[in-house]
């Protein structure tokens, strides 16, 4: 699977909106990295993506309540995240996992292609 510039640059320019329209905010920077070889993976990095809420919690030891708030956003907007880049790439994802790492603000989101396991 290979994107095009403008491909990359419409996935970081849609997972920073939907990021912001989500949490109140986007992250700072957003890269886009592809798989040389099946199963074929988008993973997107985002750099910043705490909220203040977020930073104050995990500075105070919460770091389990900012786990779970953002677990529940990731599977609640999953369909939205899965959409838009389907829409951009012209293939549904097969899978898609998300996790935030409350103490550095990288989020990263997986988006795996498999046509060998379409289930």
């Amino acid at each position: 699977m290979e994107l095009s510039r403008d491909q990359r640059a419409q996935l970081q320019e849609v997972i920073m909106k939907l990021e912001r329209d989500f949490y109140g905010r986007g992250p700072s920077l957003v890269r886009v990295s592809v798989s040389d070889s099946a199963p074929h993976v988008i993973t997107v990095l985002s750099v910043d993506s705490l909220t203040a809420a977020d930073r104050t919690l995990t500075d105070r030891n919460l770091v389990a309540p900012v786990v779970a708030h953002h677990e529940a956003v990731h599977i609640a907007t999953a369909d939205d995240f899965v959409d838009e880049v389907e829409t951009i790439v012209g293939l549904r994802p097969n899978a898609y996992m998300a996790q935030v790492d409350p103490r550095t603000g990288y989020a990263v989101r997986v988006f795996v292609f498999d046509e060998e396991n379409n289930g």
